[in-house]
């Protein structure tokens, strides 16, 4: 079974890492969103199925990897460019170029979860949570999007959102031990604060 997904990701790899997110003009092609979409469906049911977390590993890494691919040289280009400004502390200015790239490419969750990123190292959590949330509402499968608004969100001492939001994300990625570990410990200081 773990072997399967490392097999079928190469033969339409080139295809769906090609495929842009649909940009604000609708430039990407129906047939290469609905090609994505069928891959991405079989990839989170043969990640349901992984019978552990060893066999889950491969699965996860072609998922986000067909996360962070826009197919776009643009978006791309963006991209790299506000994912350097972050690691060189400068918030602000990658905010700049991911605000175009959530205008260029708003079915792109990367841009809005970088967007998040920017934004909570300006010490806007509010927006980074708005941010995450907007992700969430494109693409209601993306567990990595759902962890990082949970972790927010316990920041806040919203705890019981924080966990639902962790369950929700192991529904989807269900042998995710570290996602498990931390419900487990969100449920249990939940639980300790009712006695």
């Amino acid at each position: 079974m773990s072997v399967r997904p490392l097999l079928f990701f190469p033969v339409v790899a080139a295809l769906v890492l090609a495929a842009p997110c649909r940009a604000a003009s609708g430039d990407r092609p129906p047939a290469a969103a609905q090609t994505r979409t069928k891959i991405l469906d079989k990839m989170f049911k043969e990640l349901g199925e992984a019978p552990d977390a060893k066999a889950a590993a491969p699965i996860r890494a072609i998922i986000e990897k067909l996360w962070s691919r826009s197919g776009s040289p643009t978006a791309d280009l963006l991209m790299a460019r506000a994912e350097s400004l972050l690691k060189a502390d400068m918030p602000a200015q990658a905010g700049a170029l991911l605000d175009e790239v959530v205008k260029l490419y708003p079915d792109w969750t990367l841009g809005w979860r970088l967007r998040a990123q920017s934004a909570l190292m300006q010490g806007d959590s509010e927006g980074a949570m708005l941010d995450l949330d907007h992700a969430l509402s494109v693409d209601p499968r993306n567990f990595e999007i759902m962890a990082d608004l949970a972790h927010l969100m316990r920041a806040a001492g919203r705890d019981a959102p924080a966990l639902e939001l962790l369950r929700r994300a192991l529904s989807f990625d269900p042998r995710n031990d570290e996602l498990r570990r931390e419900a487990g410990e969100l449920q249990r200081q939940i639980d300790g604060r009712k006695i």
